[in-house]
């Protein structure tokens, strides 16, 4: 998909529902559940699918720059919201195709630990995304409430005056603006209580890869232990072999003397 004139410079373009529409239904090539391939090709996948995650949140970053400026207007907020629209798509398929990766466990358990840790990091990425990209949904939601606050503001002031209210205007508004700041406080803990059960569950990732780990120097223990046991035995037969060697010359001399 590709919104790239979306968040040109030098103000919005007219927008095209048609070709907007058409460009949200081209997603990543995040694979379905129904599609999955091998692991490889599943990790690749998902790369490329949090790069294009990515890149959007790029381009609605610039979008929601341009909010209150003079370029705002309908066609800006109808680009935004198609925006948004495509990111919680995309959000939802790497969400799935990071749920399904987890609990994959092909092939042995070296390799299934390679895996892991590259799905930890590719994870780590994706989320450090998500929260750039809430971020910008937040503080466009600050930019819009600050906006509608200065026109209720001009309004009810052209209206305070000719009605000599000014005083219950002014705390009219200051309840509305607190009333948005409660919501918005509200939103912003919500986002914190996820991104810490993400962190615990990176943990617990990480928890799982070590366990991996040590299972593998486990195994490659015994054959240390193999090959040190091989070495001293042969070293022993090497000893024996020139315990025989020497008997055999003792007894060629032996033998040397008694024919003279």
């Amino acid at each position: 998909m590709s919104f790239q004139d979306v968040g040109k410079s030098g103000g919005p373009q007219r927008p095209h529902r048609s070709h907007l529409t058409s460009a949200s239904t081209r997603q990543s090539t995040i694979p379905e559940n129904n599609t999955a391939t091998n692991g490889s090709n599943s990790l690749a996948q998902l790369s490329d699918g949090i790069l294009q995650y990515q890149r959007n949140v790029g381009i609605l970053e610039k979008i929601a720059r341009q909010i209150g400026t003079p370029a705002d207007g309908a066609e800006l907020q109808t680009q935004f919201d198609v925006q948004v629209d495509v990111l919680n798509q995309l959000g939802q398929r790497l969400e799935n195709t990071l749920r399904r990766l987890e609990t994959d466990e092909q092939g042995d358990r070296t390799e299934a630990a390679k895996r892991r840790a590259t799905l930890v990091k590719l994870g780590r990425d994706y989320r450090r995304i998500e929260t750039s990209y809430k971020n910008i949904l937040l503080e466009a939601k600050r930019k819009k409430s600050r906006l509608a606050a200065q026109k209720q503001n001009q309004s009810t002031s052209a209206f305070s005056y000719s009605q000599k209210s000014h005083t219950s205007e002014e705390e009219q508004i200051s309840m509305q603006l607190q009333m948005q700041q409660d919501v918005l406080n509200e939103e912003i803990m919500r986002e914190r209580e996820h991104e810490i059960r993400n962190i615990n569950h990176g943990m617990h990732q990480v928890n799982e890869i070590y366990k991996d780990l040590a299972h593998v120097v486990a195994s490659q223990q015994d054959q240390v232990d193999q090959i040190e046991t091989q070495m001293e035995q042969s070293k022993i037969n090497a000893e024996q072999g020139l315990s025989h060697i020497q008997k055999a010359n003792e007894k060629a001399s032996s033998s040397q003397c008694t024919i003279s």
